[in-house]
């Protein structure tokens, strides 16, 4: 059983990032950039992911670790609905945080983007900067799994449970403090090489910044192989999209030609613990309900995050938009009276309960995806719930290169059938048995 994983691996601070310098935080201005312009990595992330496919014909996705400052609730959901994992990157893209602002960034993505608590289950720390503080919060709201640390090929692990604490970032002290979290997972981010001397140069995230593209092309390559003919551990690659714009030519060629390698899989990070805890031969992948994609045939369009209708618009009509000083952001859940922040994540709403035009929150008993929140009706009973299989099913070569870099979308990028070994992993972290890769 061999499997190669490649895992996008992003903080993506929910879409519109945040905690930018220069001129990047300068584009997030509100006073210079109104929404949704300012949405720019929204563009950029699609095009890196909506040209290649799965051996299963499924669209590739990724892990978002999405914050709540200049997000637009909206298109958190609108990603999460196509199959991406959402995971918790702080309220304010603070490092080393507070209990509050992982607390709170949580609270306000389930209540303005709809997405249940038990779905967002993974955490990264903004600039990478935690502390054991940040464990014990983590342990206290019970996540799955933290990926906040860094490796260097000689200690590249595989995911692993906190059981006995720490094997990653030990530099700074961190292994030797009594961190033991029973059942919770470490994702560590895997570093891009420079070179295999002594001297190499280590890039967590955004390695395009550091070369020339054929430099990185190479790095990309090389690193891949030493998970993929080496102990298959997960690979990763980690993008702020705001920073490829013209990389993104670069990064398709990398996400083509690695799904052209034999066994080649991209999951999301919480795929890659599925996998985990349960293995099975690459053969019967393509039979993991984790690994289908299946979307709702509603028939009607409500606020889900799905362009439920088919006219090429999401939520075209049903959405609202709602003002602040921060900039202005959408939600099928109603607006708040004031802007999340720590103290107060979910702020009540303008309109209340019981008054005209008021938008329910997501129930219990009902999928998102299947909820209307203007009707407060949920459109999926035992009876009648009916999918869409978005699967490509013909058998193709990997996706040939376009004239701008990119694979050619009417194609999949990888030949259905193509499981005996290699998972590749597209999502901010993500591992699978052998040698996953992550993307984002």
């Amino acid at each position: 059983m061999r499997f190669s994983t490649i895992s996008l691996a992003a903080a993506v601070s929910a879409f519109l990032i945040a905690g930018l310098s220069g001129a990047e935080a300068a584009a997030c201005d509100p006073a210079k950039c109104v929404f949704p312009a300012c949405a720019s990595t929204v563009p950029v992330a699609a095009s890196l992911m909506t040209p290649h496919r799965n051996p299963n014909g499924c669209p590739i996705k990724a892990t978002w670790f999405a914050q709540t400052l200049y997000s637009d609730f909206a298109l958190i959901q609108q990603w999460y609905a196509a199959g991406n994992e959402v995971a918790d990157h702080t309220m304010n893209h603070l490092g080393t945080p507070p209990a509050d602002e992982v607390i709170g960034n949580r609270q306000a993505i389930n209540a303005f983007s709809g997405i249940p608590f038990a779905k967002l289950s993974g955490f990264r720390a903004p600039f990478l900067n935690y502390s054991k503080a940040t464990f014990d919060i983590l342990a206290q709201e019970k996540f799955l799994y933290d990926s906040s640390t860094s490796a260097v090929p000689t200690d590249a692990y595989w995911p692993y449970t906190l059981d006995n604490g720490l094997a990653n970032d030990c530099w700074n002290g961190i292994c030797n403090q009594t961190i033991s979290i029973p059942g919770m997972w470490e994702i560590p981010m895997h570093a891009i090489m420079d070179s295999d001397l002594p001297t190499a140069n280590a890039y967590s995230m955004d390695a395009q910044l550091s070369g020339t593209p054929d430099a990185v092309a190479g790095w990309l390559k090389n690193n891949f192989n030493r998970h993929y003919q080496g102990t298959r551990q997960p690979f990763g690659i980690y993008l702020h999209p705001v920073q490829v714009t013209t990389s993104a030519g670069l990064y398709n060629d990398f996400f083509a030609w690695a799904a052209a390698q034999k066994d080649v899989w991209f999951v999301t990070n919480q795929q890659l613990l599925q996998w985990m805890q349960n293995p099975v031969p690459a053969s019967q992948l393509a039979d993991q309900d984790y690994m289908k994609c299946n979307q709702p045939a509603v028939g009607k369009e409500i606020c889900n995050g799905l362009d439920d209708t088919k006219t090429g618009t999401i939520d075209k009509g049903v959405l609202e938009t709602c003002n602040f000083a921060a900039g202005p952001w959408s939600t099928c859940y109603g607006c708040p009276s004031e802007q999340p922040t720590p103290a107060t994540p979910v702020p009540l709403r303008v309109v209340a309960a019981g008054q005209t035009n008021y938008r329910t929150p997501v129930p219990a008993n009902c999928a998102m995806e299947w909820w209307d929140p203007v009707a407060a009706q949920c459109l999926c009973q035992s009876s009648n719930c009916t999918f869409t299989d978005i699967a490509m099913t013909t058998t193709s070569a990997a996706a040939s290169p376009t004239a701008t870099g990119g694979a050619d979308m009417n194609k999949p990028s990888m030949a259905v059938g193509q499981m005996a070994g290699a998972w590749t992993g597209l999502g901010v972290i993500a591992a699978v048995a052998a040698g996953l890769v992550q993307m984002l």
